[in-house]
Formats: structure tokens, C-alpha cells, sequence
């Protein structure tokens, strides 16, 4: 069994977005513009991980910005009504810059999320079994997790998907390829 002070509570997104500590909210995660705090001055969980583990905030990151980045085209273009052109501009504008100015963020969500899915496994001071019921118990915990990130990166693949095609979609729609044949006389079969 896990004691209360290393589960994850249910606010863990919400300090994320604050760039505070998964755990307990208090401490801060950063202590420069790119550089991390190596743990919580508050519980002392450590934001240390294994070599890689901070290049999936690349992909938070990235689908923030094409998220971003479609978002504002729809809005210029559709509600605004300027052209596809001033859309474009603003639109890679913003997935220039957008990155950088989220990037702490990014890093923030992913290690909620692994807080989040990973609640039996320690990233704190390790604690020793105490028998072997107690590490069958740990183990049992460590495979729920593995099943619950398994679950989440399935939603996560299908919602990637399902947005990628609707994007094409309301490209198509945009550049005609619904529509009637072009009056200039380009074929598109």
C-alpha cells in the first residue's frame, strides 16, 4: 500500500498550468526561464527522471501548437473573414513562438501526467518492503499503472487521429475540393 503523502491528489493539471509541484502544488518547478528545480522544496519529490523522459514534452508541446495554430486560422479566416493568406501569416507566426513561450508548460504537463498515471511508483526518497506481501502489493500497483497508460495513450492516439482528420477535412472544404469544379478549368481528378 502507498502512504497518502506520495499519492498524487486530483488538482495535478491545475498546478501544472501554475508551474508548481504535481504533488503538494507548493513547490515551484522551475527556477530560471528553462531551467528545472531538481525537486519540490516542499515535499521533496524529485523531478528527476530517466534520460529521454522530458522529450515527450515535445509532443505535448507540439500538439498544443498545431491545436493553437488551427484554432487561430479558423478563427481568422471564418470569423474574422481575411484571407487565407493573412490566416497563414498569423498562424505561423504563432507556431514559431508559441513553443517557446510554452515549453515550461509542456514540461509541467508531462510530469503531471506521469504523477498521474504512475502513483505507485516512487520518485521520492526509496522506501524499502517491508515483506514480501508488501512488494507483491507494490508490483500489483506498478502493472494497474502500466494498464491505466496504456488506456490513456490509446485515447490519446484515437483523439491525435480524429483531429488530424478533421483538419483535412476543413481544409478541403476551404481550398474548394467539395465544391464544384474550379471556373479556370483545373481538373482536380
Amino acid at each position: 500500500m502507498v502512504d497518502d503523502r506520495s499519492a498524487f491528489p486530483r488538482r495535478p493539471l491545475l498546478w501544472a498550468a501554475r508551474l508548481r509541484c504535481p504533488r503538494c502544488g507548493g513547490g515551484r518547478l522551475f527556477r530560471g526561464l528553462f531551467r528545472m528545480e531538481p525537486a519540490c522544496g516542499k515535499c521533496g519529490l524529485s523531478f528527476e527522471r530517466e534520460p529521454g523522459f522530458y522529450l515527450g514534452s515535445i509532443y505535448v508541446n507540439y500538439g498544443a501548437t498545431v491545436i493553437a495554430t488551427g484554432l487561430l486560422y479558423g478563427l481568422v479566416v471564418a470569423v474574422l473573414g481575411l484571407s487565407h493568406r493573412v490566416a497563414l501569416a498569423a498562424s505561423l507566426t504563432v507556431a514559431v513562438l508559441f513553443p517557446v513561450l510554452f515549453f515550461r508548460h509542456a514540461r509541467a504537463l508531462l510530469l503531471a501526467l506521469d504523477g498521474a498515471v504512475n502513483r505507485h511508483q516512487s520518485h521520492g526518497p526509496e522506501r524499502e518492503a517491508d515483506d514480501d506481501d508488501a512488494e507483491a502489493g507494490r508490483l500489483a500497483g506498478l502493472k494497474a499503472d502500466d494498464a491505466s497508460a496504456g488506456c490513456m495513450m490509446g485515447v490519446a492516439l484515437v483523439s491525435i487521429i480524429a483531429f488530424g482528420l478533421l483538419m483535412a477535412a476543413v481544409s478541403l472544404h476551404y481550398v474548394g475540393a467539395f465544391s464544384a469544379p474550379a471556373a479556370d478549368g483545373v481538373d482536380l481528378d
